[in-house]
């Protein structure tokens, strides 16, 4: 029972591409996208050794007609072998027995003009079948229901967010990376710069798990992958898109190289910073002089960050762990000092939540007061509006609806209670207009 959201492929004018599907099976074979039904006659007796259940096979079709309606939605799936309607209850079941897999459908390549789209080769399933990955990341993802979606579905651990030919090259680059580090002090490099090198490589393996994975999804409009991160929470994606390691295009290795080096030649590096991590309710470890303070506070309830940078950290970790070893001494992120309003870290509790919160930001505005250099204004970015929906799992868009944001309240009654006046507040456009909560939300 295929569950795809879409069998898009791409929906620009005059490109259109779309996945369709045949249902062959024992007793009858349904064509896919069309409105007849052909029922073949029974099986021989001799042809009795044939599996009992339908097998579904997929080919690339363009030009005139529209793709088939896709198969899952929130509400639950319906199987086009037998047509019949299944609650999301026994999709979630099903996953979490160990009977959710995944099947080839289609094959994106670069053409001469552009994108060109193939049906399943035998060739391509095999090789994907062969990929053994020796090591992956096992730890358990967390219990947060309202970010992770997955463990509804049986993917409870990092390891099964991605397939295991990604794995395989996950392992593969993290393991070059530490290498990387050992050849710059075999050909005469100080230790140090060793470590800033493996360190930025570090980044890219990240960025790596960011776009290899099975939750990148496939952007039909614009014919390209879309990275895990569309939005901060890991959803339930159906139909996904698994890149080329070693093409140029999004999600390779060259791609995000050279993005990073973008990145890295724009900062500037005229000036030497200092960080100071440590306990934001405690006074400032540096108090001999008073600061000028510009502080993103958390979004009340809307961003567990700790719980999604674990997602990041055990690629970090597998990297660095003997390059900071204090840093990486903990098998994931530490979650407990983070302040946010997090039911699932209080039994499910709101109310426990949403104290802890507030007591915490009233806190953290008391020592910025203290720490704060009264000739300048503290600056506090905070979102004022924001998508709230609990049950977006099938969907790679949020709603358009907003709600004011409760967070938004605690935060600027924490600011006067703790000494501040509220001089002025300005309208930020901060998200890039392809992001996915760009347009009308933020």
């Amino acid at each position: 029972m295929p569950l795809v959201r879409s069998f898009a492929l791409s929906t620009k004018k005059g490109k259109e591409a779309w996945i369709d599907y045949e249902v062959i099976g024992n007793r009858y074979e349904v064509i896919g996208n069309r409105e007849e039904r052909t029922v073949a006659s029974p099986l021989p007796s001799s042809l009795s050794s044939l599996p009992s259940s339908p097998s579904i096979r997929f080919s690339v079709k363009s030009g005139t007609g529209k793709p088939p309606e896709g198969t899952v939605s929130r509400k639950g799936a319906r199987c086009i072998a037998c047509e019949s309607d299944v609650k999301l209850d026994h999709v979630r079941a099903e996953g979490k027995a160990g009977r959710m897999g995944a099947q080839l459908m289609a094959i994106v390549a670069e053409g001469n003009k552009g994108r060109i789209y193939l049906s399943p080769s035998e060739e391509q399933e095999e090789v994907i079948l062969k990929a053994k990955p020796e090591w992956m990341p096992e730890a358990t993802l967390p219990h947060n229901p309202r970010d992770f979606k997955t463990p509804n579905y049986g993917m409870r651990t990092f390891a099964e967010l991605f397939t295991n030919r990604q794995l395989v090259a996950m392992t593969t680059f993290s393991d070059l990376a530490s290498e990387a580090r050992e050849k710059v002090i075999a050909d005469g490099g100080t230790e140090e710069y060793a470590n800033a090198v493996v360190t930025y490589l570090a980044f890219l393996v990240d960025q790596l798990a960011n776009h290899q994975s099975s939750i990148c999804s496939w952007h039909s409009r614009n014919e390209q992958m879309r990275n895990v991160f569309a939005r901060q929470a890991i959803p339930m994606v159906w139909d996904f898109a698994e890149s080329n390691v070693f093409c140029e295009s999004s999600g390779s290795f060259q791609n995000l190289f050279d993005r990073m080096i973008k990145g890295l030649e724009s900062v500037p590096t005229t000036s030497r910073g200092k960080v100071i991590q440590h306990n934001a309710t405690e006074p400032h470890k540096d108090a001999s002089s008073l600061k000028l303070i510009s502080t993103d506070p958390p979004y009340y309830d809307n961003i567990g960050y700790a719980d999604l940078s674990d997602f990041f950290y055990v690629w970090l970790r597998k990297v660095l762990i003997e390059v900071y070893p204090s840093l990486f001494s903990t098998l994931l992120v530490p979650k407990t000092p983070e302040l946010i309003a997090a039911p699932h870290r209080f039994g499910g509790n709101k109310e426990k939540a949403k104290e802890f919160f507030e007591q915490g930001l009233k806190e953290v505005f008391s020592q910025i007061y203290k720490a704060a250099n009264p000739d300048y204004p503290v600056t506090v970015y905070y979102a004022f509006k924001q998508t709230e929906n609990d049950n977006d799992e099938l969907e790679e868009d949020k709603s358009s609806s907003s709600v004011a944001s409760t967070g938004w309240e605690t935060m600027l009654e924490g600011l006067i209670q703790s000494g501040f006046s509220i001089t002025g507040t300005v309208p930020m456009r901060t998200e890039m207009v392809n992001r996915s909560i760009a347009s009308g939300t933020n």
